[in-house]
């Protein structure tokens, strides 16, 4: 009896606690370095129709005063994947969401 359990445990043990690890979101968007050296992820959308900037009070996003139909969300502080920074950035050119995404990083990391 005590093999027939031995048997069984030994047989269910590897379906039991073996579990794959979570798999971190893909990194999309283009690498830019900025003027001091850093590597950060830009990652640009272009607004759906009708869709507003989120409230300006949250605390990973910046939109821009003179423009606002730019705004920038700063999704990773360290991408899992590659440890970069990571913002999306909508309806901005890319030196506004540079700013806007270097700014959120000095904020909020």
């Amino acid at each position: 009896m005590k093999k027939l359990f031995l048997g069984m445990f030994l047989a269910m043990m590897p379906l039991v606690g073996c579990g794959t690890d979570e798999a971190s979101p893909p990194e999309t968007g283009q690498v830019m370095t900025t003027e001091d050296g850093r590597e950060l992820v830009i990652e640009q959308r272009t607004a759906e129709p009708g869709e507003q900037a989120p409230d300006a009070e949250v605390a990973n996003m910046s939109v821009d005063e003179d423009n606002l139909a730019c705004w920038v969300v700063l999704n990773y502080c360290r991408h899992p994947n590659t440890g970069r920074p990571h913002c999306t950035a909508t309806g901005c050119t890319i030196a506004q969401a540079i700013k806007h995404c270097q700014a959120l990083i000095r904020k909020t990391c």
